[in-house]
Order: C-alpha cells, then structure tokens, then sequence
C-alpha cells in the first residue's frame, strides 16, 4: 500500500515550521465530533481524507466508527458501517479493501486490504455491539476478528505477528510489520472477548515487538520494519526510516490502552520533551538513520497524542482548519484521554462489600 500521509505533508508543509499551543483537557472536546461529520462524513457514510484526493480508507471508516461509539451516536454508526459493508468488504474474506478512490469507473481497484482498517472496523463494532445491545454487530466483529487470525497471522523465527495485509507483505527474506498497526485497546478488547483464542498470544507478541522495534540513537518506532526470518527486526530498507506520521500512533494506543508508563515509550517522551524544554515545536518526523527532521512542525493532532503521552491529558484545541487525519489524531487522542480516566475512577472506586 501507498504512504495514505504523503499528501498531507504537502499541506502542513504550507504552514510553515510554527509552534502550536495547546492546552489539556480532562474531557473529549464534543463539538469536534459535530465538525467532524460536517467536515469529513458524506450523506451516504463515507469519510473523506481531505489531505490525499478525497479518497477513503478503511482506517478511516475505522476511526469515525470508533468516535460513533464514543460519542454515542448510533445513527451515524449505522451510516457508516453500512457504506464500509456495502462498498469495501472483499468478496473472498470478511476483510475490508483499503481504499476508496472517488474519482473513475473502478473505485476499489486495489483489492488488498489494511490491517489498521480491518482491526478499527472490528473493534468498532464490539464497541457499538456492547454499548446498544446490538448482536448483528457483534457477530460482525466476530467474523472480522476470524479473518484477520486466518489471513494475516505470520510466523518468523520466534515472533508471531500481524502483516500489514494479504497480499505483498511476506516473502522469503521475511515479512513486514507497521508498529502502528498495533491498536493496543483493541488486542486487549479482542483477548478479553475471546480469552481461549489466538488473541491473547497475538495480542502478548505484538507489544514485544513494538518493545522491540525501535532504531537509531534516538531509540525511537518507526512507521515500517522489516522482520528476517530469524525474527530479529530492522528498518524496512523499502522506506523512510521516520518516526513520522503513522509511528506517532504508536503512543496514541499505547496510552489508550494504559500502557502510557511503559519503558518503550521513554524515548518518544524524551525526544518531545527536548523540544518543549528549548521553546520550541516538535518537528512532524525525523529520520532515526540519519537524525534529519521535517522542515514543518507536528500538526495540531499529533502535538495532541504527545500531550496525552506526556501528560496523561489530550489537548482541548477544536479541529478548526486541520485535514482528516490531523483531526482524526486529536479526537482519538481525546477520546483515549476520557476513557483511561474513566477506566482510573472506575478502578479506584471501593468495592461493595459481600
């Protein structure tokens, strides 16, 4: 698959390399949803990626389901899930084709599918399932969740671990992993679900190896790495080695997930933090090969999961200007924040005596 950000580095680009102030907020700001639909829902459920041609991505449909629940809002949920059923899904697999371009005759010409999408969609529908008693969505997670162990789990050496999709992902030298294709919340929703299943082994491998996958005297993730068939991990010689705008999800669901105290995220909290301490904005990536960075500072939504990374809090800044996949990252980064202080008050509540 395509880099879906390549676009969106031309618009942030454009703004030149200027610091963004944020302040944190304890609660997901509720009219970023309202402008979310407005910005990027069409009528008929599909989410448009304004920063890459208005095409659609499974992750997208993914994202926007997952803010649904959230935000309860079931009558939006539905509209999408529709749309995502009805124009993605592939006809040999309960998996999703990645992408959706507007433009043309054949709209999905690449059939393959992406595991972020796939795994987004199926946590979605367990979210929305449980939330308003609806078992058709359950089910559907269900057989999402099955595909992907059958389709996409891959053996190398001592790891186990998701590929990316189908098709292009593995051959003889080894196989690919996306390290922010790793959704945390979602491999413990999946393990919690099914506790006598592969999940909890897929879920346990894949945090090893984001413990695992980290390069360059920055120690930092990167967005693509490269597994031998010794199961021993590399930068994946095909692309960038950035820590940039698919690895800065990395935190996003570690954090999500309550693993915001966990080691392997103290590189990524001492490189940002670097930057907060000298005045100045982080850069949207750097290459951990080379140490060189990006000419433009991190939008608005990844300084938002760098708050929530560093503070525990996301920013309260409402999506105003910014393209789909900054907003995307600062209501996700909002909604993490609410529900692991939820998850916090929930636990710390005494329990009733017997």
């Amino acid at each position: 698959m395509a880099s879906r950000r390549g676009a969106m580095l031309l618009v942030v680009a454009a703004l030149g390399f200027q610091a963004v102030t944020m302040s944190a907020c304890a609660a997901p700001t509720p009219g970023n949803w309202a402008d979310y639909k407005t910005r990027f829902l069409q009528a008929d459920g599909r989410v448009v990626d304004t920063g890459n041609g208005n095409v659609s991505h499974s992750e997208g449909q993914g994202f926007a389901m997952i803010m649904a629940t959230a935000y309860d809002d079931p009558a939006t949920f539905k509209k999408m899930w529709t749309w995502t059923d009805k124009t993605l899904s592939r006809p040999d697999t309960r998996l999703f084709k990645w992408r959706y371009i507007p433009t043309g005759d054949l709209h999905t010409p690449d059939p393959n599918n992406a595991l972020d999408g796939d795994m987004l969609i199926a946590w979605a529908l367990l979210r929305g399932g449980e939330r308003w008693k609806r078992p058709e969505y359950l089910e559907a997670s269900a057989q999402i969740r099955s595909a992907i162990l059958s389709k996409l789990l891959v053996k190398q050496g001592n790891r186990t671990l998701l590929v990316p999709g189908v098709d292009g992902f593995v051959n003889a030298q080894g196989m690919i992993f996306n390290p922010s294709y790793a959704i945390m919340p979602a491999l413990d929703a999946f393990a919690a679900r099914e506790p006598k299943s592969p999940w909890p082994m897929v879920r346990d491998e894949t945090l090893r190896a984001l413990r695992d996958a980290r390069f360059g005297a920055t120690d930092l993730p990167v967005d693509w790495v490269k597994v031998d068939t010794a199961g021993a991990m590399w930068t994946d010689p095909d692309r960038p080695p950035r820590f940039g705008f698919d690895a800065i999800r990395v935190p996003l669901y570690m954090c999500w997930s309550g693993r915001c105290g966990d080691a392997s995220l103290d590189p990524v909290k001492r490189w940002w933090t670097s930057f907060r301490a000298a005045g100045k904005p982080a850069p949207a990536w750097i290459d951990v090969r080379t140490g060189e960075v990006a000419p433009f500072a991190a939008p608005v939504g990844m300084v938002s999961v760098a708050d929530l990374a560093l503070t525990g809090k996301a920013s309260s800044a409402r999506i105003q200007n910014e393209d789909y996949y900054s907003s995307s990252l600062l209501i996700l980064s909002q909604i993490a924040a609410d529900e692991r202080r939820e998850k916090t008050k929930s636990a710390a509540k005494p329990k009733p005596k017997s």
